[in-house]
């Protein structure tokens, strides 16, 4: 019998998680398992939804399994289900992690609890009479509910298993309830596939508004306090190969003497192969999910645009982020990409502040669920908030309902026109409301866009159109129907791209009737399609 002290002590999960289960440490020593500091700070920081990006053996199943296992074994009618990437690693979770915690509690504490079932990766607990709690590992969903779920190497299962990846997002977590629990975590595995998508939408989004939004989670390789103190001697920078890039890499990332050293070992581990060392030791998450394909835009400016851009939030107004108020005098545009409003692609609108002699980024406009009639709304707020900016609309598809309505409640002589040849191919020229992305004119823009960024001739603080712009490949450009089946869909690039195309043409409002008044309209564009 356990004395009231000891009844007490079994009643927290603090207590429980500190005390009660062992694991093998990397050593392969039997320790009793206490938390590092990077699942304590998730722990800490934890949702109902969580999406975890992590460098190399952070140890999250580890804490994990414990974690879900001790839900198990205190809470009535709680069903756990780990879902691994394969056979094996559901095996060695199951036996090295899961049985073996079990096995090595105190006996006086186990006989405290009935093990009904111990088989086939699974442990089910008698918790009462009809009562009963189990934790499963498998490689992928079940039937049933579930109290909480776990996703391990989520990345690897996408790469190497989309259809089961999809499964798992559409049948095994619908499984658990809104106030159960849902946990993926993973090292990256490349920019394609659901955990990439979950996890940038996740990251970009900030905080969750909804207990079923996921939360994101990077922990890098500095998270890693053992390894890290195990270094003894610190390698000097100028003994190291290619000095001058690890010198650069310490300087950007205000890294030690010693984490330079760990992060240089780690570099000649993985076969001094930069794609492994930024995939499993990754510094940032845009470092994490490693390039892949011929990309338009070059990644150390890129890289450079991003720390620029640190700590940059601007001011979040329903589905608008504002970098900075309307200027008086000042010239904008505004960039817009049209879609249907169905929950996948967005709606999108860039505003460019044309005066400065480096022009900037001032405000996006992000949803994918605004109809395209409504959208023309947006666009009208945002262009009158700019002292009637000029409003380049995309005209494809979509975008002629929208440009239907916005040419009836705004002014249609502050809405871009392009001058395009005539279906039938004659020399004369049509006026054409909106811009026509095509076969010719997405190269030219997109190139335009990759030149100023090149030569740094303008400024963007927005995480979300910086994290398109890494992933952009130039096969993009030679599609201009949108692919149903890609994660990538670029809306708010597409809208940058077009508003960059407005630098020539937007002028200041109070200038404009002089413009027009003579007969000149300086929006007409010949594009050479």
């Amino acid at each position: 019998m356990l004395n009231p002290q000891q009844k007490k002590k079994l009643q927290s999960k603090s207590w429980r998680m500190k005390n009660m289960y062992k694991i093998r440490n990397r050593d392969n020593e039997l320790v009793t398992f206490t938390m590092n500091r990077a699942q304590k700070h998730f722990n800490e920081n934890k949702h109902t939804r969580n999406i975890i990006l992590k460098s190399r053996q952070l140890g999250f199943t580890t804490y994990e399994t414990i974690d879900s296992f001790d839900d198990c074994l205190s809470q009535k009618n709680f069903n756990m289900l780990l879902i691994s990437f394969d056979k094996d690693s559901a095996v060695d979770i199951f036996d090295e992690k899961a049985r073996l915690a079990w096995d090595n509690i105190t006996p006086g504490l186990k006989d405290l609890w009935d093990l009904e079932i111990a088989r086939a990766n699974t442990m089910k607990f008698k918790l009462g009479k009809g009562i009963f709690s189990s934790f499963k590992v498998r490689t992928k969903g079940r039937s049933g509910t579930f109290s909480r779920l776990h996703v391990s190497e989520y990345g690897k299962i996408c790469k190497e298993s989309p259809k089961k990846a999809k499964e798992i997002i559409t049948g095994t977590i619908p499984a658990v309830p809104i106030n159960g629990r849902v946990d993926i975590e993973s090292t990256a595995e490349g920019e394609e596939g659901k955990f990439h998508d979950i996890f940038w939408e996740s990251f970009l989004a900030g905080e969750p508004q909804t207990e079923l939004d996921f939360k994101a989670h990077f922990y890098n390789w500095t998270w890693d306090d053992t390894e890290i103190a195990k270094i003894k001697y610190n390698i000097p920078i100028e003994e190291m190969e290619h000095s001058e890039r690890f010198e650069k890499y310490q300087i950007l990332h205000s890294l030690t003497d010693k984490e330079i050293t760990y992060y240089y070992s780690k570099w000649k581990s993985v076969g001094r192969d930069w794609k492994a060392l930024h995939q499993e030791y990754p510094t940032t998450p845009e470092e994490a999910f490693v390039s892949s394909g011929d990309k338009l835009f070059d990644a150390d400016m890129i890289a450079k645009m991003v720390q620029e851009a640190k700590g940059i939030t601007g001011t979040k107004e329903n589905n608008w982020i504002i970098f900075e108020d309307y200027i008086p005098g000042h010239r904008y545009a505004l960039g817009a990409d049209v879609a249907e409003g169905l929950g996948q692609d967005s709606s999108t609108i860039v505003v460019i502040d044309f005066t400065p002699l480096k022009p900037k980024v001032v405000a996006i406009y992000m949803d994918n669920k605004i109809e395209p009639d409504v959208f023309a709304y947006e666009i009208k707020a945002g262009g009158l908030r700019y002292g009637s900016a000029l409003a380049a609309v995309e005209n494809n598809n979509m975008g002629r309902s929208t440009l239907d309505v916005l040419k009836t409640i705004y002014n249609e002589d502050l809405i871009f026109t392009m001058k395009m040849a005539d279906k039938k191919g004659e020399e004369r020229d049509t006026m054409k409301l909106g811009w026509n992305t095509n076969a010719a004119t997405k190269p030219l823009m997109f190139f335009d866009l990759n030149t100023a960024v090149n030569q740094e001739l303008f400024e963007v603080h927005s995480k979300h159109l910086l994290h398109e712009m890494r992933v952009y490949t130039k096969d993009k450009l030679r599609k201009t129907k949108t692919d149903e089946d890609a994660t990538n869909h670029f809306d708010l690039l597409t809208a940058l791209a077009i508003c960059w195309q407005m630098r020539d043409y937007a002028i200041d409002t109070k200038d404009y009737n002089s413009y027009t008044a003579g007969g000149v309209n300086p929006l007409d564009t010949d594009l050479g399609i």
